[in-house]
């Protein structure tokens, strides 16, 4: 049976744990099981780890890998002299934890068993964890050596480092409009505003810990799904779509998208929209031929994709990382809209404990993916990260951004 096929088992409302039973109708989490985290920096929702679930994650090994940083110096100095991306200038956001606004309607699903993903970085969505090796029925266990090592570095990502080191000052700091925050949200903006990206059904492939890629596309289609391979992301996504204390502020980028996109929208009315938008949050694996699973719980092909450091967080080498990309273009409609964020020329980013290697790409190789894989390159762009923000929790370079439309018969 597919794991991800089980909303009916185990459920109970959100927040009766930590903040909940104040008599709203609350968001629906689907089997919120233990998590497997490093080093009691993260607890199960009992509030400790317990020895069932530190057995689990060491009976089931992670699946993906990126390998050490080392394994990809000859290929990448060699790869470095044909690849100059052409990079141009400007940002990213502030942020703390807390619990804010009305309650939404929305229900969320979010499977616990599931645990396939696909990571984000910089501003990335997240990375991968242990709790089990097949996230849907069917699914065959990962045998590639290197997307293994991948996934066993990620039992340590921590969605709060991560988030701290990118969404907090100095890089979350989105008064600078040179900054990198502004330009991912200005990116963002000016694509939706076109129009040509709407429809019914869109997927946000790897969400991570983050929303910030969302604010902008929730006017534009009703149905969004969320996406991520970590259950430590996943729990994440849900305490700030059920607005719990100890949630990520995003209002800081709320107010900023309402400022760039101009239509008199207050932050709070953007983040109810989003709230209400976002269906349910999946367990994801790109390395998978059905990344979601058999008999996915969101709605397919989709209208729309969005993915933000992902790809190449989670993919060993150009191979894997191609492979990936054709993967997540089966969920995709002939016709349809792919948005996609990434990191330039990085190797290597930190989320706590965790060094996670990434691999290293430049504008050239991604226009060349994305055109191997069926699409139309509608506009790529790039940012050169200042000096300012190199602050030591990675090597990158800079940052694409790109519109593709899936080409139809693809």
């Amino acid at each position: 049976m597919s794991q991800l096929g089980c909303l009916a088992q185990d459920t109970f409302p959100l927040g009766q744990g930590r903040g909940g039973g104040r008599g709203h109708q609350r968001p629906i989490l689907a089997g919120a099981g233990s998590l497997p985290r490093a080093k009691g920096h993260w607890t199960d929702p009992e509030g400790s780890h317990s020895r069932k679930t530190m057995e689990m994650a060491l009976q089931n090994p992670l699946p993906i890998w990126r390998g050490d940083p080392g394994v990809l110096t000859a290929w990448y100095l060699e790869r470095q002299a044909r690849c100059r991306p052409a990079l141009a200038c400007f940002p990213r956001g502030a942020g703390v934890w807390a619990g804010r606004g009305e309650r939404s309607d929305t229900q969320i699903a979010v499977d616990n068993k599931a645990t396939k993903r696909a990571a984000d970085r910089p501003a990335h969505g997240g990375s991968m964890s242990t709790a089990d090796r097949s996230h849907a029925a069917g699914a065959a266990p990962d045998s590639d050596p290197g997307r293994m090592a991948v996934a066993s570095t990620y039992q340590r990502f921590e969605p709060r480092a991560y988030l701290r080191n990118n969404y907090a000052p100095p890089r979350g700091d989105l008064s600078n409009p040179d900054g990198v925050g502004p330009w991912k949200l200005r990116c963002l903006a000016q694509t939706f505003a076109t129009g040509e990206v709407s429809g019914r059904t869109l997927i946000d492939i790897g969400s991570g810990p983050t929303i910030y890629q969302l604010l902008s596309a929730c006017a534009h289609f009703e149905d969004i799904t969320m996406t991520d391979f970590l259950e430590a992301n996943r729990q994440e996504l849900g305490l700030w779509l059920r607005e719990e204390p100890g949630a990520f502020d995003w209002s800081v980028y709320s107010q900023h998208v309402c400022l760039i996109e101009g239509k008199g929208e207050s932050w709070q009315e953007k983040e109810r929209q989003l709230r209400a938008r976002v269906k349910r949050v999946l367990p994801i694996d790109v390395h998978q031929s059905q990344p979601l699973g058999a008999g996915s719980l969101a709605p397919l092909p989709a209208d729309a994709l969005v993915s933000a450091f992902c790809l190449e967080a989670v993919s060993p080498d150009l191979v894997s990382f191609q492979r990936a990309l054709d993967h997540i273009t089966t969920l995709l409609r002939p016709g349809g809209h792919l948005l996609l964020i990434g990191a330039l020329e990085e190797s290597w980013y930190l989320a706590g404990e965790a060094r996670l290697a990434v691999v290293p790409v430049c504008e050239e190789e991604v226009r060349e993916a994305l055109e191997h894989s069926g699409y139309e390159v509608r506009d790529l762009r790039t940012y050169t990260m200042p000096a300012r923000l190199q602050t030591g929790v990675d090597d990158v370079k800079g940052i694409f951004f790109t519109w593709a439309q899936k080409k139809v018969g693809v």
